[in-house]
């Protein structure tokens, strides 16, 4: 006879689990459509931890150890497997990629309980499994970050061209491209050369931004300052706008080459080019307070996105696991 579990209303605390979602995809609604497999891979890659969990010994020895006897007698029963199926375990997840294990009330549908996966000891394939789940979601969160600073750019360039916004835009569709080729040879080729394209095109950017970011810097701040030593307006308006379209194109070509990294499987080389951008950024424009604020000044955009959608993608570069068994999962206490 199948047993039926049964929480009572009174029996148990419902817990507060702000921030966490069943799917991944419930945290993106701004991608760029190169950034939008990196969802798509999260969600898959959780299903496969979720798989590898809930049928590990160290964890059905956690979540006996972590929740009531009567409960745990009903879950870890001969239909444990089952149970576990039909949703009274879940695992959730937040948009940094840490993950929490519930326990849920089918009849409710309330959370009741959680089981404490820091307790649990992870095998090499479920240790890989998470880092690679952590890294897809965190590199989703740098391509939003870096979708939002796209928007306000594009806001005020109002559909202006140049060549170097041309050749990241053509990394941007080669990239979709290349994942429409059937052909694996074929594919890698194309994704390759997608990477040496963007690499060639973000060091010339990247050394123009440079050299226009400094023009800035060396413009006087008082009034008087102003008036015997600094530029024209119409000369500072101009580097303003070779600043901005030049900012637009290295996020895009480093948005690009991680991601076609990415789809060749090699995660590190993907990291190490987001760290070598990630660095360009902080030494860039970050490194001093004074410079943000003053590109924010200079710049018609009504959103503030030097001071405050930049350093968003600068931190969330840094939050990117360096290796599997770096990876801590996030409880609630």
């Amino acid at each position: 006879m199948d047993e039926v579990l049964f929480f009572g209303e009174d029996d148990f605390d419902i817990l507060d689990i702000d921030g966490y979602e069943l799917k991944p995809s419930s945290f993106f609604n701004k991608l760029p459509e190169i950034a939008k497999p990196l969802v798509k891979n999260a969600n898959k890659i959780l299903s496969e931890v979720e798989k590898m969990l809930y049928s590990a010994p160290a964890f059905i020895n956690v979540v006996q150890s972590s929740i009531p006897e009567e409960v745990f007698q009903a879950i870890l029963s001969p239909e444990q497997r089952e149970q576990i199926a039909q949703g009274v375990l879940k695992l959730m997840t937040k948009k940094d990629g840490s993950l929490l294990a519930v326990l849920v009330n089918t009849n409710t549908n309330k959370v009741i309980g959680n089981v404490p996966l820091k307790s649990v000891k992870l095998t090499p394939e479920l240790n890989k499994a998470l880092a690679d789940y952590s890294s897809q979601i965190q590199m989703a969160q740098i391509a939003e970050e870096i979708q939002n600073v796209q928007y306000a750019i594009e806001d005020v360039r109002k559909g202006q061209e140049s060549d170097r916004l041309a050749i990241a835009y053509s990394c941007q569709q080669k990239l979709l491209q290349a994942r429409e080729i059937s052909d694996s040879n074929i594919r890698t080729m194309m994704l390759l050369q997608v990477i040496s394209d963007a690499e060639d095109s973000r060091n010339l950017l990247m050394l123009s931004q440079k050299s226009n970011v400094n023009f800035i810097k060396e413009q006087p701040d008082s009034t008087w300052g102003k008036l015997l030593k600094g530029d024209k307006p119409d000369k500072i308006e101009a580097r303003m706008n070779e600043i901005r379209d030049g900012l637009a194109a290295v996020n895009i070509v480093s948005l690009s080459a991680a991601i076609a990294y990415n789809e060749l499987g090699e995660k590190k080389a993907a990291q190490k080019s987001l760290d070598y951008f990630g660095k360009f950024i902080n030494e860039t424009y970050l490194s001093s307070q004074e410079l943000v604020e003053r590109l924010d000044l200079l710049d018609p955009s009504p959103t503030n996105y030097w001071t405050k959608e930049l350093p968003k993608i600068e931190t969330s570069i840094m939050k990117l696991p360096n290796k599997p068994d770096s990876i801590e999962t996030e409880v609630l206490e």
